[in-house]
């Protein structure tokens, strides 16, 4: 009788958020016992398995495994700490975070009182550990009822993260794709990361559905103001405005929320029909009073409320009414800057339209503490041999106070940065001192990137003090993930990436970017430094805050054992890794095409698809302005490299646009041929191919194009993170990158971030 394996039930056990790093540790750990097993019997890395020759792609470190393998050791580590619990063990972590609290309730009690306690813990989790739940739940073994995706959606919507809210809402859909407040929430997810047609189309299914309710209508009228703002030719700005006020105006006589009031009423204003607009503004004013005499414990609906009596006062030019209201509602928001933003773009629509000085409109604005975004940038410690001192240890006490003050001057509390020892990681620090938001850019992968830039100087603590930021940080992005040293073009990416995703955070909650630098005022040693970062910033008109360092080391010069060192020192090695003879590294952008429908085409239909289809795409290459650098068909797929993401970007529209309106029946064709198209950009290998003597491209950023092809909708292009970074932080005009989500790749190559790439002015 063959064996029957035991089981135990662990449907029901759910692991604690605290004990989430101990889930990535043991599977660490189990990669590593594998791999020394592997080793020990003679095994050895190879590209694909060979049991022959003893060869397999895993043998790597765990940091360098596919995402899929990682969660292969992750569900064996899940596995044994769920049965420890199953068995009536108990595991604890050394330190349990505070998000301890909501995660125990949620997994301990039944679904209703868990999903109760859920929501009543929400509002006092910041953004980092709203993101390291929503990473627990999604370890645990689930479904969840709708309100768990609801609530954290919402939650993390109104800290301003509508990339995350997407991302949560996206699976509560995979569950229950028709569930209604799901679908507004992925409604305003996209509205509020730009992707407006995306959101108008989900609103306008929702009403043909007979959804009317006032957040679905409100929500298809916001869709219509963003139009509006976008909108170049004034006519279609007016027919934009006035749909956005009717749908508002309807909806508040349909529902009498005060919501779809208050937005009517403030339309009206701006489209200057101010009796109108005063009518309203007085009803939801009354409304809202009474709602306040109520009384209210839910802090959301008490800021709303006071939000909208602060509007309805400044339509009537009540300045001294709309700012108590306002300051009361700036005080209940409580970190919700997304709310926050949502409230000042009104007050400043009807900026617009009002006999309001400056200064008036300042204390207006000082309402809202939606805080700036720093993306930061500054020198290493010195390593052991420098020559001239630059920033010596015994400087980073000062440097960290006045990072600190510079934070609190500005009222910072979202930062961007690598994490290097010395400037990086004493920035990381003050901010996460503020109670702030970190996000790092590490250039290439964690285990070599400490060896190169952290642990330079034997007998300090930066080794540890990387690991602490790194722990706290909201994510973490390596931004050449199969790289394992640092040249002039690594760095310089990196930079560019650290800049472009600020430049997006920045944009999401429609504030300020301001560079924040400490620097020696030199040269520096080329591209991928502090200079050249600078440098960057200034080209594009922005003047960073900046730490002088070398004031610092003439005030305060080293004394006894400091000086001693710094007289003997000696030039530091170069630890740039050399790019090889014959091959540049170059940072470039990418192009990936893939015919959908080529499958249809019958064997006498080939020599019209080469004719018309392959013919028109040679006739575009040859009269686009934004010509590639090189082109290549394997078959019916297409690959380009070009020198800009402007110029990438801008040619895959025009081809996606040339693809999308030809009539290829009538060219004997089967009618739906289309294309899918990806884009990405990084750093390059420039070689000339030994055997054509043609110029090519290789590196695995050309393989990360590549595979966002196949999961490319047809008729779209989709884009990379690092794409619509560098789009950003090179200001490109004539195409947006619009956040779609986080979505698994082919071939197990990982989850990652999308963009779809529009015109600026559809």
């Amino acid at each position: 009788m063959p064996y029957e394996p035991k089981s135990l039930d662990l449907t029901r056990v759910q692991i604690p958020a605290d004990l989430n790093n101990l889930v990535e540790q043991l599977s660490e750990i189990t990669h590593d016992n594998w791999l020394k097993q592997r080793l020990a019997d003679g095994w050895r890395h190879g590209q694909s398995r060979n049991d022959l020759l003893k060869e397999h792609p895993c043998i790597v470190s765990y940091d360098e495994l596919p995402e899929s393998e990682k969660e292969y050791d992750r569900k064996i580590s899940l596995g044994v700490i769920q049965a420890m619990l199953a068995l009536g063990y108990r595991v604890e972590s050394p330190s349990s975070p505070a998000l301890a609290g909501p995660a125990c309730a949620l997994w301990a009690q039944g679904d209703a009182a868990a999903v109760e306690q859920l929501g009543a813990d929400l509002p006092h989790l910041d953004l980092a550990k709203s993101l390291e739940l929503w990473q627990t739940l999604k370890l645990t073994s689930g479904p969840f009822p709708t309100k768990i995706y609801q609530d954290l959606a919402q939650h993390v919507m109104r800290l301003g993260e509508p990339l995350l809210a997407y991302d949560i809402v996206a699976e509560g859909l995979k569950l229950w794709p028709t569930e209604t407040r799901l679908r507004q929430l992925m409604a305003l997810a996209l509205l509020r990361s730009g992707a407006v047609q995306q959101a108008l189309e989900l609103l306008q299914k929702l009403v043909d559905e007979n959804n009317r309710d006032e957040e679905t209508l409100g929500l298809l009228a916001r869709a219509h103001k963003d139009f509006a703002n976008r909108a170049s030719d004034p006519a279609e700005t007016s027919r934009q405005w006035g749909q956005a006020y009717e749908i508002y105006a309807s909806a508040y006589e349909r529902t009498k929320g005060y919501w779809s009031g208050i937005n009517a009423a403030t339309i009206a204003r701006y489209l200057n029909d101010k009796q109108q607009a005063l009518v309203l503004a007085n009803r939801v004013t009354e409304q809202c009073l009474q709602e306040l005499a109520q009384g209210t414990s839910d802090p959301e609906e008490l800021y709303w409320l006071q939000a909208t009596l602060g509007e309805a006062a400044l339509i009537r030019g009540e300045l001294s009414d709309a700012i108590k209201w306002y300051t009361e509602a700036g005080r209940k928001a409580n970190g919700r800057y997304g709310d926050l933003a949502s409230t000042r773009r009104n007050a400043r629509l009807l900026f617009t339209v009002m006999d309001l000085d400056p200064d008036q409109q300042q204390r207006i604005e000082a309402c809202f503490p939606i805080p700036r975004v720093v993306v930061f940038a500054g020198h290493m410690i010195d390593q052991p041999g420098r020559l001239k001192p630059r920033f010596p240890d015994y400087l980073a006490p000062q440097v960290y106070e006045q990072i600190a003050a510079t934070l609190k001057r500005l009222d910072a509390r979202i930062g961007a940065a690598s994490a290097a020892c010395g400037s990086d990681i004493l920035f990381l620090e003050a901010m996460l001192q503020r109670g702030g938001e970190i996000n790092i850019i590490l250039p290439f992968i964690k285990e070599e990137f400490i060896k190169t830039s952290v642990t330079l100087v034997p007998g300090t603590d930066w080794g540890p003090r990387f690991e602490a930021v790194l722990e706290q940080a909201t994510q973490v992005i390596v931004a050449s993930e199969n790289r394992a040293s640092g040249n002039a073009m690594v760095y310089e990416y990196g930079n560019l990436l650290l800049d472009g995703l600020a430049i997006l955070r920045a944009q999401m909650l429609d504030t300020e970017l301001i560079p924040l630098v400490v620097w020696d005022g030199g040269a520096g040693d080329g591209p991928g430094g502090t200079s050249s970062l600078i440098q960057h910033w200034r080209s594009h008109g922005l003047e960073p805050e900046i730490i002088d360092i070398t004031r610092m080391l003439a005030e305060t010069p080293p004394r006894g054992p400091e000086a001693a060192a710094a007289a003997a020192s000696v030039p530091r090695a170069d630890t740039a890794a050399p790019v090889p003879r014959g091959f540049t590294e170059e940072i470039r952008a990418m192009l990936f095409a893939d015919v959908v429908g080529s499958s249809k085409i019958m064997e006498e239909q080939v020599p019209n698809f080469v004719e018309h289809f392959m013919g028109a795409i040679n006739k575009l290459v040859a009269e686009s302005p934004d010509k590639p650098l090189m082109k290549n068909t394997w078959g019916d797929a297409l690959y380009s490299v070009f020198a800009s993401v402007h110029d990438a970007g801008n040619f895959a529209l025009q081809l996606r646009d040339l693809v999308c309106d030809t009539d290829w029946q009538a060219k004997g064709l089967p009618k739906e041929l289309n294309l899918r198209i990806s884009l990405h950009a990084g750093p390059v290998y420039c070689y000339k191919e030994p055997v054509f003597k043609e110029m090519e491209y290789a590196g695995s950023h050309i393989v990360r194009a590549a595979r966002i092809e196949p999961i490319t909708p047809p008729g779209q292009v989709y884009a990379s993170q690092q794409f619509a970074a560098l789009a950003s932080t090179q200001r490109v005009q004539g195409f947006t990158c619009e956040y779609v989500g986080r979505i698994p790749l082919p071939k197990h190559a990982g989850i990652i971030p999308l963009y779809l790439v529009r015109r600026a002015n559809p």
